[in-house]
C-alpha cells in the first residue's frame, strides 16, 4: 500500500485539472454513485475514490480492498479539513476563490476538449495519406563516410591534394586525424543520417557521389574535416500498421488546433 500513500495528499489536495480532464472516465448514468463514506452528514461517492486513482496513475479495477480502504480514508481526511476551511471562511479568501475559478475553467474547457476530440472521424484515407507524405517520403537517407578532422584549413588543404595525388586515405586519417575514435578505423564514421551529424558535415556528404572526395574542406566547431563518401542507402520506413494509430492521434491533434483557431478568429478578442 506504500504506492498509494506516498501520493495520497498531492493528489488529494493539488490535483491537476488538465489530468482529470485527459484520464476522467465517462459517467454511465445506468450505474449509480454509490456511497463508501459518511462525514458529519456529507456523503462521499465512490466516483470521488475513482478519481483519486486516477490522478495517481493507478487502474481503480486493479486495486485490492485495503487499498481501496486507504483511498476512502484518505478521502475521508480531506472532507474533515474542507469542512474545517469552510468555518474560518478560507473558502472565500480572493486566493482561494480565483484558484478554484482557475482550476474549473480548465477543468470544463479541458473535457470539453475531450468531448470534441471524441467526435472527430478520422477516415482510413486521411490516415494513409499522411503516412504516404509524412513517413514515407520523409524516410531519411543514411550515408557512410570518412573523415580525417585537423585544426587547421591548410592543413586540410594539403591532404586533400596528397589523396588526389595518390596517398591513401585511411593511413592519412591514422596517421593525421585529431579524431581519435575515427581515425583508428581509417576515419571511418560509419552509418549515419542528419540528425546524427554535424550540419557542415552532412552537407557535405549529401553534395558527393559514391566514392567521391570533397574537393574542398569543412569547418565544424571540432576543425576542418576532410571527406569521402563511401556508400548511401535507403532506410526502411516503419510498417503502416505500427504507426497507423499515432497517426490518427497527430490527426486529431490538427483537428483540434483548427477548431480552436476557427473559434479565435470569429471572436472578439483583445490581448492586453
Amino acid at each position: 500500500m506504500k504506492f498509494i500513500s506516498a501520493l495520497l495528499f498531492s493528489s488529494l489536495f493539488l490535483s491537476s485539472t488538465a489530468l482529470i480532464a485527459e484520464d476522467s472516465p465517462t459517467k454511465d448514468s445506468s450505474q449509480e454513485d454509490r456511497v463508501i463514506a459518511t462525514v458529519n452528514g456529507q456523503d462521499i461517492a465512490e466516483s470521488q475514490l475513482k478519481i483519486v486513482a486516477i490522478q495517481n496513475k493507478i487502474d481503480y479495477e486493479k486495486i485490492n480492498q485495503p487499498q481501496k480502504k486507504q483511498l476512502t480514508k484518505a478521502l475521508v481526511s480531506r472532507q474533515l479539513l474542507l469542512e474545517e476551511a469552510a468555518k474560518d471562511k478560507f473558502d472565500q479568501t480572493p486566493e482561494i476563490a480565483a484558484t478554484l475559478k482557475a482550476l474549473t475553467d480548465s477543468y470544463i474547457a479541458s473535457t470539453y476538449l475531450i468531448t470534441i476530440a471524441q467526435e472527430i472521424k478520422v477516415d482510413e484515407k486521411n490516415i494513409k495519406a499522411y503516412y504516404e507524405k509524412n513517413i514515407i517520403a520523409k524516410t531519411p537517407e543514411e550515408y557512410k563516410a570518412r573523415h580525417i578532422l585537423v585544426k587547421t584549413e591548410d592543413e586540410a588543404k594539403a591532404l586533400i591534394q596528397d589523396i588526389q595525388g595518390g596517398a591513401d586515405f585511411a593511413k592519412l586519417a591514422k596517421e593525421k586525424s585529431t579524431d581519435v575514435g575515427s581515425g583508428s578505423k581509417g576515419g571511418d564514421l560509419g552509418w549515419f543520417s542528419e540528425q546524427d551529424m554535424v550540419a557542415p558535415l552532412y552537407t557535405m556528404v549529401t553534395s558527393l557521389k559514391k566514392g567521391e572526395l570533397g574537393k574542398t574542406a569543412v569547418q565544424s566547431q571540432f576543425g576542418w574535416h576532410v571527406i569521402i563518401l563511401d556508400d548511401t542507402r535507403s532506410v526502411k520506413p516503419p510498417e503502416y500498421k505500427t504507426v497507423k494509430d499515432e497517426i490518427k492521434k497527430v490527426l486529431i491533434k490538427e483537428a483540434l488546433n483548427q477548431y480552436i483557431e476557427d473559434l479565435k478568429s470569429k471572436a472578439s478578442i483583445e490581448i492586453k
